[in-house]
């Protein structure tokens, strides 16, 4: 099935969202951790479960997008022939 330039647009996004997400976190993450600051342990821990849930979060939701956008060309299709 063909996507559209958009679609290859939200695709992308949705794997640099979870990458870049994840990679952003335990960076910020470990900082929190070397600061040597009191409740270090836990904020790193939440930023970095935090992270993780909000690009998951952004990557499945872009990728379900696309997903509908395939099926609304498929019904489109059927309704065709």
């Amino acid at each position: 099935m063909k996507r559209t330039f958009i679609e290859k647009l939200l695709v992308v996004g949705a794997w640099l969202a979870l990458v870049g997400g994840i990679l952003f976190g335990t960076l910020v993450s470990k900082g929190i951790w070397e600061s040597s600051q009191d409740m270090a342990f836990p904020e790193a821990v939440f930023t970095f479960i935090g992270s993780v849930v909000g690009s998951v979060g952004i990557w499945a939701i872009l990728l379900e997008i696309v997903s509908l956008s395939d099926r609304l060309r498929d019904i489109e299709k059927r309704l065709k022939e």
